[in-house]
């Protein structure tokens, strides 16, 4: 696929789920650099950008996405919470390998 974040986020917002996987994946390996978008799109009206940022953010990994994670626990969509505290997770459990002090 290879496309700016800006592409990856709307094949993350109508995509079909091969190509929402696809986009996640080379969001994910921008590393920090996809932050800014996803970030935004945990705010977008449509709950399925919303669900795909968190799983995004969880696959970075960043810890710089955990408060927007945390608030994503209370959105009103359940699958957007359920992949919200699955990055937190995710991102624990990275951080727990790197000698994280709250682990």
């Amino acid at each position: 696929m290879t496309a700016g974040p800006g592409a990856l986020i709307r094949t993350l917002r109508g995509g079909e789920t091969a190509d929402r996987l696809a986009a996640a994946a080379e969001l994910a390996a921008l590393g920090p650099a996809a932050l800014p978008p996803l970030l935004c799109a945990l705010d977008d009206p449509d709950p399925r950008l919303r669900m795909w940022a968190a799983y995004t953010l969880g696959m970075i990994g960043d810890a710089g996405a955990i408060p927007a994670l945390v608030q994503a626990l209370e959105d009103a969509d359940p699958g957007v919470a359920r992949w919200a505290a699955a990055a937190l997770r995710r991102i624990r459990d990275a951080a727990c390998g790197s000698g994280c002090r709250f682990c």
